[in-house]
């Protein structure tokens, strides 16, 4: 691809400016929570109408946008996700959430906005591009399935490779940044209930106390990343919601303990599950307790594959040379997650991440930080370096 060519994808996309806001401000003020982005989706299907992108349905809260080239050729795929978090918002912008409770704090409506100007541009230049792309607008993201209910559509079992955009506010703004590396850990998440036998807080030689046997396996859980898995690879085990008990002069009969453990290869996620397990059901016995654990595998380790890489870093590389604010950056492995690892078991992808980290502009709130709020100024960065992909 020349640099022609990509001097004019960034000029449109720099175009695009007022439109992209436009998207991204409506999505910010009325965020939707996983599996029920159903206005999400119409205000979606109702931009794509107004540019003519036809689009796949599947369900009322998936839509697939597909575009073609002049050109015959392979069919790339685009995931951009559209499900919002349960954060009361503190940004105090002018177009926060309206919908009390929640709010975008990951950056999923800046995705939105640059996978319907991807689309756009996409459209109005087809002869710079070959084959055919889906773009898909993803719910649930956030630790509910959302990828594998996209792929049981088999509505991509057709695509030749992925992209994806993640706005980060852990880089700093205008930083593209891409490597052939594990940009972020499987993750797992578990449920684990405790099932003993309530009673008198005078009389605990009658009961069986499942509070304290969720206390001791609280701290003892610990001890699988720091005994069972190696020190060399990254692995994390969080325990983030513990209840049990109604009073405090009675031994609860019941505690339920949620949390996440994330590794980076399957060897590593395989011994901590069986450690998990073993470490569940003996700690329950020892307090004359039972215990049950269900276990999700919700999303492999994301591992950006070299072909498609190497693309998005030639994009960025060009979009570089156009603009000398911007900076092709490498990524660096995090214990995040995120569930476009799933689309690897179709074919490969890379999972590219744009900078949005400003201290004088307020952006660089940490990603589900009550303040997080998006660099408006990359909304069509986003969209020209997405574009530039299918045309490298």
């Amino acid at each position: 691809m020349s640099a022609a060519l990509a001097f004019e994808i960034h000029a449109a996309a720099g175009e695009m400016q007022p439109q992209l806001q436009k998207w991204y401000r409506h999505l910010h003020r009325h965020p939707e929570m996983a599996h029920k982005e159903f206005q999400t989706n119409a205000y979606i299907r109702a931009e794509l109408d107004k540019m003519g992108i036809s689009y796949l349905a599947p369900k009322d809260n998936i839509t697939i946008a597909v575009v073609s080239a002049n050109k015959p050729g392979e069919t790339i795929g685009y995931r951009f996700d559209t499900d919002a978090l349960m954060v009361e918002e503190q940004s105090g912008l002018p177009y926060a959430s309206e919908n009390p409770g929640m709010m975008h704090a990951c950056g999923h409506d800046g995705h939105i906005a640059v996978g319907l100007c991807t689309a756009y541009l996409l459209k109005t230049h087809p002869d710079d591009w070959s084959g055919t792309a889906k773009l898909i607008f993803q719910p649930a993201e956030e630790g509910e399935d959302g990828a594998d209910r996209v792929i049981a559509t088999h509505l991509v079992d057709d695509v030749d490779r992925f992209f994806c955009l993640h706005f980060w506010s852990a880089y700093p703004t205008g930083h593209l940044c891409v490597s052939e590396v594990t940009t972020s850990a499987a993750v797992n998440m578990m449920e684990i209930r405790i099932h003993g036998k309530g009673g008198h807080g005078g009389m605990p030689q009658v009961c069986h106390d499942a509070l304290v046997a969720g206390a001791e396996l609280v701290g003892a859980l610990q001890t699988v990343v720091s005994r069972v898995l190696p020190p060399t690879t990254p692995s994390l085990l969080t325990i983030g919601s513990f209840h049990a008990g109604t009073q405090g002069n009675i031994i609860a009969g019941e505690a339920v303990l949620r949390g996440t453990l994330r590794t980076v290869n399957e060897d590593d996620r395989r011994k901590a599950e069986d450690a998990i397990a073993a470490m569940v059901h003996h700690i329950a016995a020892m307090h004359g307790c039972t215990a049950e654990i269900e276990n999700r595998r919700m999303s492999d380790a994301v591992t950006n594959a070299p072909i498609p890489t190497g693309i998005a870093r030639r994009a960025a590389e060009l979009l570089a040379e156009q603009d000398p604010a911007l900076c092709p950056d490498e990524q660096r492995t995090m214990m995040t997650g995120d569930d476009f690892a799933n689309y690897g078991r179709i074919a490969p992808y890379v999972y590219a991440q744009l900078g949005t980290a400003d201290p004088e502009k307020g952006t660089d709130a940490p990603l589900h930080n009550a303040k997080f709020r998006l660099d408006e100024d990359m909304l069509p960065v986003g969209a020209a370096w997405m574009t530039l992909c299918a045309m490298v």
